[in-house]
């Protein structure tokens, strides 16, 4: 009876040596899957779709991954209503050569700017890795406006207070998840014998309350929308000052410069590419660690991301006796 008692415990014992000396991996084999990444666009008359396979680095570091995953025998589609149009392949020079060394592939449809308020369907076949689905609502198209004050501000600056507002208005689509409204200075600066344009930002605050130095500044950012279809954005003079300032006196201070216009640009983007947006940046909180990984994807058959955006802009002209202009 003790003989086998002690039997019974050595079996155990090997069985639990067997099992502690198998090596610990805590990532899962490897399931091969299309990934599908693409953003529609109405400020462009060119769509792209970028085509991948998923991949496992060989460490826990994905930035020491450095191969070409892109698919190229994939067909690639996008459906409008009841019309299919079939995008081609084509390669891109990559931009930045530190990590990946070979050109961009990306599947093409041009010319092509998708309407306001319509919904899209792109389907990926692949001979090796499948059929996957991504559809997108874009968002419809926005009502912009300017409040009254602002035109005064905007023609004076020198004579309003620098915490005075220069409000705009924006009516959303139903759809929009998330919008920016981006404030731009429009000039032109003599260089040689010709005039160059060129663009600069209105910030909406400076980085530290008492360093007032454009080179710490804010911009503005992707917005959640609100409860209503209406929104708000107002900048400040001062801060329109600062944009004016750094031209004229900083970046050109002895040229002849005229200023041409405000441009109010508005973007809405639509449940998708927000939802994928606040994930890339950890849900715009910067004091916590998740250690979930969140992701996000909308495609049927695989991983990724189809979503769209619009962009529309408020134009005013500003006066040709304009008091920073210098002709």
């Amino acid at each position: 009876m003790r003989a086998s008692i002690w039997l019974i415990l050595l079996a155990a014992l090997s069985v639990v040596s067997v099992v502690c000396n198998q090596p610990f991996e805590p990532r899962p084999p490897l399931q091969d899957q299309l990934v599908v990444f693409s953003i529609l666009s109405t400020d462009r008359d060119a769509q792209f779709v970028r085509v991948e396979r998923n991949y496992m680095p060989p460490d826990f570091d994905p930035q020491t991954y450095t191969s070409d995953n892109s698919v190229a025998n994939a067909v690639v589609s996008l459906k409008d209503g009841n019309s299919t149009y079939d995008l081609h392949d084509t390669i891109f020079a990559c931009p930045d050569t530190s990590r990946f060394k070979f050109p961009l592939r990306a599947y093409v449809l041009s010319p092509f700017v998708p309407q306001y308020g319509k919904l899209y369907e792109i389907t990926v076949l692949s001979p090796e890795l499948g059929r996957a689905v991504g559809k997108v609502i874009v968002p419809g198209k926005p009502i912009l406006g300017m409040g009254l004050s602002a035109r005064d501000v905007l023609e004076n600056p020198g004579g309003h207070q620098n915490d005075e507002a220069i409000p705009f208005e924006a009516l959303l689509s139903d759809v929009t998840k998330g919008y920016i409204g981006r404030l731009f200075i429009d000039y032109s600066v003599l260089k040689g014998n010709g005039w160059v344009d060129g663009r600069i930002e209105v910030p909406i605050a400076y980085k530290y309350l008492d360093i007032h130095d454009f080179k710490y500044v804010v911009n503005a950012q992707l917005t959640r929308r609100p409860t209503t279809h209406q929104t708000n954005v107002a900048y400040t003079n001062q801060m329109y000052n600062a944009g004016l300032i750094e031209v004229a006196y900083n970046r050109y201070p002895a040229s002849k410069l005229v200023f041409n216009r405000i441009v109010y640009q508005f973007l809405q983007a639509e449940q998708n590419l927000y939802g994928y947006y606040q994930v890339a940046h950890a849900f715009n909180d910067p004091y916590s660690t998740r250690l979930d990984e969140p992701s996000y994807s909308n495609i049927d058959g695989g991983v990724g991301v189809v979503g769209a955006y619009t962009l529309d802009s408020l134009v005013y002209p500003l006066p040709q006796h304009f008091v920073y202009n210098r002709q």
